[in-house]
């Protein structure tokens, strides 16, 4: 699919990059948050930025890992064992890049959650605190979902 290319993020572009693999239980949603605020901290973000970008990964990893990671129920079982999320962040002059890979060909949609819903709001958030955000399917299977956030003040702040 030709979209796949044309939104993921490069994997030979030299950008400063980080990613991280994870078991797809929700304790590495936690896990994916610390990593996120530490990687922006060491490449000396503003604290707005990294407090965005947490929470973008927290709704993304937390949907990877309770719908991207499970089978469809046409397949009648649950995740395997060895199901897991990829987390990868990539920084360019005026934007970061948030990937989220998960074993599901089912990409997300936003819905509008009724009030009483507890869930439902992920997406609602993403798309309230980036600049944009896509979803293609990967190649070699599973999805992606990628949200970009702009830098406050580009890279003349650090």
């Amino acid at each position: 699919m030709t979209a796949v290319a044309e939104f993921a993020i490069p994997r030979d572009v030299e950008l400063p990059s980080v990613s991280l693999t994870l078991p797809a239980v929700l304790s590495s949603a936690r896990q994916a948050r610390t990593f996120t605020a530490e990687s922006l901290r060491f490449w000396e973000e503003s604290e707005e930025l990294i407090e965005s970008a947490v929470l973008i990964v927290c709704e993304l990893a937390t949907n990877a890992i309770r719908h991207g990671a499970r089978l469809p129920a046409a397949f009648g079982r649950e995740r395997g064992t060895d199901s897991v999320i990829t987390l990868r962040l990539a920084l360019e002059a005026d934007a970061l890049h948030i990937e989220v890979h998960d074993g599901s060909m089912i990409l997300p949609v936003q819905r509008a959650a009724g009030r009483d819903e507890d869930c439902g709001r992920g997406m609602q958030i993403i798309a309230a605190l980036a600049e944009s955000w896509t979803c293609g399917r990967d190649p070699e299977g599973g999805k992606w979902v990628r949200a970009t956030l702009s830098r406050v003040g580009g890279d003349a702040d650090g």
